[in-house]
């Protein structure tokens, strides 16, 4: 595993086309691609510790019966 890409060999090699097997250099992302996808693996953890703050705020304070009757929308 420590020698993969090593002299750009091939980790998948073709046997049709020697030209066509895949490298580091040629499997990977375009480096904006990859800016975004570091960015946005940074923020996942944030945004999942939201949803969990803001949903346990809501369940601190049970629904009464009372307020679903004062609701004009309730069915």
């Amino acid at each position: 595993m420590f020698i993969l890409g090593v002299d750009h060999s091939a980790f998948y090699p073709s046997l049709v086309d020697m030209q066509s097997s895949l490298t580091i250099e040629n499997s990977s992302g375009s480096y904006y691609t990859l800016s975004v996808m570091s960015v946005v693996s940074i923020l996942v953890p944030f945004v999942l510790g939201y949803i969990y703050a803001v949903w346990r705020s809501m369940d601190k304070t049970k629904l009464t019966i009372d307020e679903i009757k004062s609701d004009s929308h309730h069915y």
